[in-house]
């Protein structure tokens, strides 16, 4: 569909979720009279505050950059697919529900947060993510379609870092005035973060601490212009719009379905998750001092040593796996939205028992005992990542509705500049788009 077959509404208040739908005459019932279904968010996030939690909410104010170190958060958002209308708007849905509010209510403001989108995204996409933005001067979203590397370490001036991007949002001058730092040789920390995950609230500030004492304080590290260090999540709580768990006769018997979606924890010690990855360089290094030319996520614990986390003294050159944040250091939304599509279900049950990891394994009690504390697990969401049922009862209902479609557009995406390119990932989403969503089946009879 041409985007300008598509309407608009007016500013929606913050935090409230408008979703924008084709007016097209092929919505599927899913259109208000104004041409756009709205979900609002039925509890807002600055209920947070309001139920005692005594974690620091950190106001935005005039904001500027603390100490010798820059923390730099990195996310795309639709680069290059600005044309699959129902696969932005169920990302956009998933990065409302999960990435902003773990970002919005972290505990250190002592960071920036840059986000690429393409430059050609829908108004309404666009609109919606400026107004849920507003005010936070450290959120910078960019209309990019580039996402340069070495922030401020290739000694290449500001205007190469933002080519032609477009400023839809945030503080630019304090971007530069980080890039500024980091070319003249401030410890420099670059997180990812994809735009449908999100990371424990006191995330940025644990790496920052443990940055801190292995990059800047220590007596040698204005001495050597090598020392480096990664971080990454230890484990991961990853949420499902379907039932991911195995069926099991306790299982069957329980019946236990809930419209807010399914939570699994767990942990991988073999790979380093996207969410949360993070390189630190010490004064004046940068990638290159890593000494390989490239390094994928899941090579790094094979090819970076393990830090030992020792008290005493420092420990560079090694990756360090955040323990002190589990049991949920990041989470993850496992949708027909995904590139790649890793653990996520299809809603053929036949199908999700043979490739699914979690429906393959019945005897894992660790794994299947999880099922009966789900409401445990979403005030674990609520304390350490602002994420609350009610939001995501909105975002779940969303994706299985739209799945189909969703599943659509996703395969338009697969293979193209930059993005994924696998053939079971082809023929997971061809499966889930021949299978009308509509059917709200959680894989337990």
């Amino acid at each position: 569909l041409h985007m300008s077959s598509y309407r608009t509404i007016g500013p929606s208040p913050r935090y409230t979720r408008t979703i924008f739908y084709p007016n097209d005459g092929n919505s599927r019932g899913l259109l208000d009279e104004d041409g756009a279904l709205q979900l609002t968010q039925k509890e807002s996030l600055l209920m947070k505050q309001n139920n005692g939690n005594t974690k620091a909410i950190i106001q935005d104010g005039d904001h500027s950059l603390d100490g010798e170190l820059v923390h730099i958060v990195e996310t795309r958002f639709m680069q290059k697919q600005s044309r699959l209308l129902e696969l932005g708007l169920a990302r956009l849905v998933l990065f409302q529900t999960f990435c902003l509010p773990s970002m919005f209510y972290q505990t250190s403001n002592n960071f920036i947060w840059i986000i690429r989108a393409d430059p050609n995204l829908h108004p309404a996409i666009i609109d919606t993510m400026v107004q849920s933005m507003e005010g936070k001067k450290n959120f910078v979203l960019l209309g990019s379609n580039s996402n340069p590397e070495g922030f401020g370490r290739t000694k290449s001036p500001f205007s190469d870092f933002m080519q032609d991007a477009l400023v839809w949002s945030g503080n630019i001058s304090l971007v530069e005035e980080a890039y500024e730092k980091s070319a003249a040789g401030a410890v420099l920390l670059e997180t990812r973060l994809d735009a449908d995950d999100g990371v424990n609230i006191n995330f940025i500030e644990t790496v920052q601490m443990e940055a801190s004492k292995n990059l800047v304080d220590s007596d040698n590290a204005k001495e050597s212009k090598q020392l480096w260090r990664l971080w990454c999540i230890h484990s991961t709580i990853e949420w499902h719009p379907l039932n991911p768990y195995p069926i099991t006769p306790e299982i069957t018997a329980a019946n236990q379905t809930m419209p807010e979606g399914y939570l699994v924890i767990f942990s991988d010690k073999h790979q380093c998750f996207t969410p949360g990855l993070t390189f630190g360089y010490g004064f004046g290094a940068s990638r290159a001092s890593l000494g390989l030319d490239h390094l994928r996520h899941d090579e790094i614990n094979k090819k970076i040593k393990h830090c030992k986390n020792t008290t005493d003294g420092i420990e560079v050159e090694c990756v360090s796996r955040l323990t002190e944040l589990a049991p949920g250091g990041a989470v993850r939304a496992r949708t027909t939205t995904s590139a790649g599509m890793k653990n996520v279900l299809t809603g053929d049950e036949t199908l999700d028992s043979r490739i699914n990891p979690f429906k393959r394994h019945p005897a894992n009690k660790k794994l299947t005992q999880q099922y009966f504390i789900q409401k445990s697990m979403w005030a674990l969401m609520a304390r350490d990542f602002a994420v609350y049922a009610p939001g995501a009862i909105s975002a779940r209902d969303t994706i299985v509705k739209r799945m189909q479609f969703i599943a659509e557009d996703n395969i338009k995406g697969q293979c193209t500049a930059g993005h994924s390119c696998k053939n079971s990932t082809k023929a997971m989403l061809m499966k889930i788009s021949e299978v009308e969503s509509g059917d709200d089946d959680d894989g337990v009879d």
